[in-house]
């Protein structure tokens, strides 16, 4: 029993090491990594259309100098 808990321990620690070793060093920036468009401090975001829940149509400048927050 004592040896299989040794063992058991070897293991685990073995899997924790594996889980969070990254042979490439940090993936970078997150946000290209997935293939989002970045946009610095002041851009402009560009305008489109979306309906709501009520299946309105909505414009991104309706909301020109308010906080809009995007939930997909």
């Amino acid at each position: 029993m004592k040896q299989f808990c040794m063992w058991f321990a070897v293991l685990a620690i073995f899997l924790l090491i594996f889980a969070f070793w990254n042979p490439g060093g940090a993936v970078g920036d997150p946000i290209t990594a997935v293939g989002a468009v970045k946009f610095n401090k002041g851009t402009v975001a560009p305008d489109f259309f979306i309906e709501n829940l009520a299946g309105d149509r909505v414009k991104l400048e309706d909301f020109r100098g308010k906080v809009v927050l995007l939930d997909f």
